[in-house]
């Protein structure tokens, strides 16, 4: 499977990985995947989207609409989630930046960048696990 999605050591993020050709119904189960992981639990406050090794999105309109829905339902459980999106292919940057566009109103801290390494910098920049326990969203793990 090209899109694959993962619980991080510390329980703090999800991070999903894409390859090859991704699809619009593998990204949605990613992120209906983490919206019920967050409904039943504390933890997961930030998300990191590795597209580094994907060659391509094949995406409807149908897609982006039901994961942007999906995504405002995970925003009602983490109004203040991080998520950083890498996305070195032109057309992958370019539906990056769209969907941030559409979530731009669930207030999420959000970043999209050509460069995995920039990205995981920026996360760690902007990203404080700290705060989450000290707002009562989770235990520190």
């Amino acid at each position: 499977m090209p899109y694959e999605t993962e619980l991080t050591e510390d329980f703090m993020g999800v991070v999903h990985h894409g390859s090859g050709v991704v699809t619009g119904e593998e990204i949605l189960r990613g992120s209906l995947a983490l919206s019920q992981l967050v409904q039943n639990t504390e933890n997961f406050h930030y998300e990191f989207v590795d597209l580094s090794e994907a060659t391509g999105i094949r995406i409807t309109e149908e897609h982006l609409q039901e994961i942007v829905t999906t995504d405002r339902m995970t925003g009602f459980f983490r109004p203040h989630a991080v998520v950083v999106v890498v996305a070195p292919d032109d057309r992958l940057f370019a539906v990056a930046k769209r969907w941030e566009k559409l979530v731009s109103p669930l207030g999420w801290n959000i970043h999209v960048s050509r460069a995995r390494s920039e990205a995981w910098h920026w996360l760690e920049e902007n990203f404080d696990p700290e705060a989450t326990e000290l707002a009562g969203h989770g235990p520190r793990r």
